[in-house]
């Protein structure tokens, strides 16, 4: 995987802040440890687990947006995309 990493952690920050009033300052901590560590897949992963097993509520775009993202990181879509068919959206 090639990938510009300054742009994953951007990119990994904006779906953070996307979810800002859903996460607790715990989860996020959780997520930014392994963004600090330079581990974006890892840290993707958990952000998925944590919207997965907290439902916390998505919207369509921003599924789709965690989609892409998995995608782009080499995340298996099989493995991202059915966990986030799983949350709800808030509508």
């Amino acid at each position: 995987m090639n990938q510009d990493y300054g742009a994953l952690e951007a990119d990994l920050l904006k779906l953070l802040h996307a979810l800002r009033e859903y996460l607790t300052e715990e989860e996020v901590r959780e997520v930014r440890y392994f963004m600090d560590a330079n581990e974006y897949g890892v840290a993707f992963e958990t952000l998925c687990l944590i919207i997965k097993e907290e439902g916390k509520p998505v919207t369509a775009s921003l599924k789709a947006e965690l989609g892409q993202f998995g995608r782009r990181i080499d995340i298996d879509p099989d493995w991202a995309l059915p966990a986030l068919a799983e949350i709800s959206d808030p509508g």
